[in-house]
């Protein structure tokens, strides 16, 4: 299973840049990590996404997961839009948004993946 994976996350004004950094940490094992002026981004491949798979299982929301997946799925660019929210992430869980629920943004995930039904039965399997 090949997947690339960029999670992007703005760094406002009143956040802390280690926090940011940390959020992104508890979540995903990237393997490079770009720190801009306002925003903070992560890569990697299929293994990056190790703890995100394990937090699916542990609380028990891979079918509300696969349904995100699926729903952010574009066919065209095979790429995989999700959002996760910046607090959970610090306190170490995934929660999986669909709108912007905080003022200070969500972590947006892209995964690119050429076969999203064999990327979901891993991910959410």
């Amino acid at each position: 299973m090949n997947c690339k994976v960029v999670a992007r996350a703005t760094v406002n004004p009143t956040e802390d840049l280690d926090k940011i950094i940390k959020a992104l940490s508890n979540v995903f094992h990237y393997e490079d990590i770009v720190i801009g002026e306002d925003s903070v981004t992560v890569t990697g491949n299929t293994s990056c996404l190790f703890p995100f798979k394990e937090f699916l299982e542990k609380r028990k929301i891979r079918e509300t997961a696969r349904k995100m997946i699926i729903k952010g799925w574009s066919e065209e660019s095979k790429v995989i839009t999700l959002k996760l929210s910046k607090q959970a992430a610090f306190a170490g869980m995934v929660n999986l948004v669909e709108d912007d629920l905080s003022p200070l943004g969500e972590i947006e995930v892209q995964i690119s993946t050429e076969n999203v039904e064999k990327f979901t039965s891993w991910l959410c399997g």
